[in-house]
Parts: C-alpha cells; sequence; structure tokens
C-alpha cells in the first residue's frame, strides 16, 4: 500500500465515524514507519475535531509544527486552516484566535470563515463582526455566518440588514441562509417576514427536512398553527425534527390532544424519541392536566427507551403533578429523584403549596429551597 491508498482508507473510516477503526489503521501506519503527510494530518485533524477532544488537536498542531506541515514557506494553508477551525469545533477560542495570528501571511477566506464560526458558536457576535469587518473577500458562507450570529443573539434587525445586503450583492440564499432568518421572523412577530421567507423556499424548492421543521416551529410561534399542520401533512418524509416542531407546536397552543395523538403517530412509524420530545409533550400534558398520560409517558423514557429522565422532565412531572392538585404526591416523587432537585423543582412545589394551602408542607419545602438560593427575595414572597 502506497501513502495515498492509507489516507483514503483513513479519511473514509474518519468520515463514517469509525473511531476504533481510524486509530487502529493510523498507529500500525506509524508502526510501519510510514510518513504521514499533509493529507494525512487534515484527516487526523478533522477526525479530533469530530470528537471535540482539544486535548488531541493540540497534539496533531504540535506534530504539524515539528514536521514543518504548518509554518514553513512551502506549506499548504489547508493545515493551518483545519486546525484553527477545530480550535473553534471544540470552544477553545483563544488558540483558534493565536492561530488566526500566525497564519497572518497565508490568511484567506477559509481562515476567517473558521474563526467566525468559532465566535457564533459562543454567541460572540462583536468579535465575529470584527473580522467581518476586515475582511477583503467574503462568500455565502461568510454571511450566513454573520445572520445566524446575530439572529441567534436576539438581534433580528441586524440579521435582518445583513440578509438585505447579501442579496443586494447578487448572493442567493441558500437552505442555510433560510434557516438562520427564520427565527428571525418569529422574533420580530412578523407572520409577513415568514411568508415571504415560505414563498422563496417553495420558489427555491428546497427540500430539507430540518429547514421544513425549522418552517413549522416558526408558524407554531407565530400564532399559525394551522399552517404549521399544513407543512407537517404535506411532508411526504417526516423525521424526528419535524415531529419534535409539531409537538412543540400544540404543546405551545395548550392542543395536549393532538400532541399526545402526533406523539403516538410518531412512535408508531418507529421514530426514536429523544429528550426534547419527551420534555415538550411533558409539558403538553402538563398545562393540560393530563396527570396520568403524562406519568406514563415519563414511565417509558426508562422502561421503554432506555434513556435517563433528565432534570428538566422531572420539573415537568414535578409541574405536572402539582397543577393536578397532588401536592403530597409531587412531594414524594422529588424526595425519590436520583440526583438532588433543583431550585426550579423545589420552587415549583412551594408555589403549588401556597396555591393549595398546603401550609406544613410548604414549610418543609421552603426549607429545602432556601437551602440552595438563601438570597433570592422572590422566594421569600412566595412564602408569604
Amino acid at each position: 500500500k502506497d501513502l495515498i491508498s492509507w489516507n483514503s482508507i483513513l479519511d473514509a473510516f474518519g468520515e463514517k465515524r469509525h473511531h476504533s477503526r481510524f486509530l487502529s489503521l493510523l498507529h500500525l501506519m506509524l508502526k510501519l514507519e510510514i510518513r504521514p503527510d499533509s493529507v494525512t494530518i487534515l484527516s487526523i485533524i478533522h477526525f479530533c475535531s469530530s470528537l471535540l477532544r482539544v486535548e488531541k488537536v493540540k497534539e496533531i498542531h504540535s506534530y504539524s509544527i515539528r514536521t514543518g506541515s504548518l509554518l514553513s514557506a512551502t506549506a499548504p494553508p489547508t493545515v493551518g486552516n483545519a486546525i484553527l477551525d477545530a480550535y473553534s469545533k471544540c470552544g477553545n477560542i483563544e488558540y483558534a484566535n493565536k492561530m488566526f495570528q500566525n497564519l497572518s501571511e497565508k490568511r484567506n477566506l477559509v481562515t476567517c470563515n473558521s474563526l467566525i464560526s468559532g465566535y457564533v458558536g459562543l454567541g460572540s457576535h462583536h468579535d465575529a463582526n470584527m473580522i467581518f469587518s476586515g475582511m477583503s473577500e467574503t462568500d455565502l458562507t461568510t454571511w450566513n455566518l454573520m445572520v445566524r450570529v446575530y439572529a441567534e443573539n436576539d438581534c433580528p434587525e441586524q440579521a435582518l440588514g445583513l440578509f438585505s445586503k447579501l442579496q443586494a450583492r447578487g448572493m442567493k440564499p441558500d437552505v442555510v441562509t433560510m434557516m438562520s432568518l427564520l427565527p428571525v421572523c418569529t422574533q420580530m412577530a412578523s407572520v409577513h417576514l415568514l411568508s415571504q421567507c415560505h414563498g422563496y423556499i417553495i420558489r427555491s424548492s428546497f427540500e430539507d427536512l430540518h429547514l421544513k421543521g425549522t418552517l413549522l416551529d416558526a408558524y407554531a410561534k407565530c400564532g399559525i398553527i394551522g399552517c404549521a399542520y399544513k407543512i407537517f401533512q404535506s411532508s411526504a418524509d417526516k423525521d424526528l425534527v419535524m415531529f419534535t416542531s409539531m409537538i412543540g407546536g400544540y404543546a405551545m397552543h395548550g392542543m395536549s390532544e393532538e400532541a399526545l395523538g402526533t406523539f403516538s403517530h410518531m412512535l408508531n412509524l418507529g421514530i426514536k424519541p429523544d429528550h426534547v420530545i419527551f420534555t415538550s409533550i411533558l409539558s403538553a400534558c402538563s398545562h393540560a392536566g393530563r396527570v396520568d398520560e403524562g406519568l406514563k409517558i415519563f414511565d417509558s423514557i426508562d422502561k421503554v427507551h432506555g434513556m435517563k429522565p433528565t432534570m428538566e422532565q422531572y420539573a415537568c412531572v414535578v409541574d405536572l403533578l402539582a397543577r393536578g392538585g397532588r401536592i403530597n404526591e409531587a412531594y414524594s416523587f422529588v424526595t425519590r429523584m436520583p440526583m438532588e432537585a433543583n431550585a426550579n423543582i423545589w420552587g415549583t412545589l412551594l408555589g403549588a403549596c401556597k396555591i393549595h394551602h398546603e401550609v406544613e408542607l410548604g414549610r418543609i419545602v421552603a426549607d429545602k429551597l432556601f437551602k440552595i438560593e438563601a438570597n433570592d427575595i422572590g422566594n421569600y414572597i412566595v412564602l408569604s
């Protein structure tokens, strides 16, 4: 086997996330004293970033410097860009920034986009904009990242302004652009903008399921549950994202019967639920007072689906029982939790004790809560 063959197999294992095979092959390659080239190093960098193991990225970074694959005059910028991107994906923006500075003579569009992506992940729109403002060349990826970072940080006007500018530059919004813009519609509560986005998606023949789920979610959050349902029904292929969006929309509008029916339909199709959808359906049961259905679903998380309930799901059950007036049962449930209940759970229970005039139990619950949040004046107001 020549180095090209080794690199091809390594790359294939990395792409398919066959982690143990990737490592075994790499160890064998080094044992046979086959010297990695820049292509090998790129595969290793991508592998490390997929694992989100920043210490491994640092190791391959050091190796790249020692072997001259990074900073030598003949070294291609791809290795440096990949290392910067890996640091960004691992959330280590300090090292990503240092890498950006070290690549001053080899920076290109990919370098800048990678650092902006790191700032997007941290929600730092000011830092992202500093890099963006200094770029002499941009592409649709750059603009998509900037629209996204403003949208995700509740700056809808800036996000919409950037969207208008990218169109003015002759760029054609793609699926990624629209995924970032749809939340802006909900932040601005603009049904008109949402309708325009929907029209563009139809005209562009975008069939991405995640985009459909985001569009559905946007309609639900804007109060147009009928349009959300039409999108859901018209989609031949429905994935977990679409079911999550539809159930979340029903829960938001107090339509527990529809939420439970959709959840049941999803299970019948063999789609495996995740924690997000369990939290949504439990919330729907809680707000509709469907205690027994909610408890049954909660029990199924572990017993049927083999998942450990999250703190948020425990909080949903406490709220479910409390809203149903089953205060003592809610307290008993909290005391049997496998982890320490947080302030949110104790606070929910304390509020329920006040509503249902459970004075003695309220004092016990308040004592638990004050040990966690002794300085929160709101807890004392509830107790009074």
